[in-house]
């Protein structure tokens, strides 16, 4: 159990530094739902995986997965 929680911390933790980088090179143009949208949309993935998609999402300017609902 114990294990778990501390993976849990560990995505968590990832998650608000990749925000973090996502809101610092996007300023303004920063989406907090697109963000999530980015995140949710792939699921449970290892941590790579999850940094490589948001390094994407900031290169496309931050568009989310679904831009029409944004």
């Amino acid at each position: 159990m114990l294990g778990r929680r501390h993976e849990h911390q560990l995505g968590e933790t990832q998650i608000l530094k990749l925000r973090a980088q996502a809101e610092q090179a996007l300023g303004g143009k920063f989406n907090l739902r697109a963000f999530h949208d980015a995140v949710l949309e792939l699921g449970s993935v290892p941590l790579p995986v999850l940094s490589a998609r948001i390094d994407r999402f900031i290169t496309e300017g931050g568009k989310g997965p679904y831009p029409d609902s944004e």
